[in-house]
């Protein structure tokens, strides 16, 4: 799609997906990953320019910034992003901590860029009936509600040790609290604030 174009920030499994995904829809995507030994994207996604920084991507004129490197960078490097023109969709959690977020909404408000955190199970079937039964009141009055959920962290990235993950690494922004954070999403978008 002429004159549309993804930068991907962040070239882990999430990163790998969307640009994939935005590769299949026709968008023109690029790289921005800090270099390290793993393998980059050539071998998987040949021609896909890769930049280092996003101040080297800035030339390539990027529309969107998907935000998926580690948790505790998602706030300094979408305002990064916003700097350079990009609208920004951040991989959830928005951080690990508040420090910039103030900034980074007002950042994108002042520039009229858009920026959102991916909570893709607002899409999920399921879970767009209950909510439309919800806000019906078709299922009488709320009163209380319990979501569960869980991983194996060993299962979760085989080819990793889990060890190294952001998600096991509190340092990184990882823990369950925040990995996990699609549950709580889902709770307070269907039953409304807590009281």
């Amino acid at each position: 799609m002429a004159g549309f174009r993804i930068l991907v920030v962040g070239l882990g499994s999430i990163g790998r997906r969307h640009l994939r995904n935005a590769r299949s829809l026709g968008y023109d995507v690029a790289v921005c990953r800090r270099p390290t030994s793993q393998p980059g994207p050539d071998h998987e996604f040949p021609g896909v320019p890769v930049f280092s920084g996003l101040g080297e991507a800035k030339a390539w004129r990027p529309d969107i910034a998907i935000i998926a490197n580690v948790t505790s960078a998602h706030v300094a490097v979408a305002r990064r992003a916003v700097d350079i023109g990009c609208h920004v969709l951040i991989e959830k959690p928005l951080s690990n901590d508040l420090v910039g977020a103030d900034d980074l909404d007002r950042a994108s408000r002042d520039a009229q860029l858009r920026a959102g955190i991916a909570c893709n199970f607002r899409f999920h079937p399921a879970l767009c009936a209950i909510k439309r039964e919800v806000d019906a009141g078709t299922t009488g009055r709320l009163c209380s509600v319990r979501a569960e959920a869980g991983t194996y962290l060993p299962d979760w990235h085989p080819q990793a040790n889990y060890r190294d993950e952001f998600s096991a690494r509190k340092d990184l922004g990882g823990g369950a609290a925040l990995t996990l954070i699609h549950e709580m999403d889902y709770v307070y978008w269907i039953a409304g604030d807590v009281s």
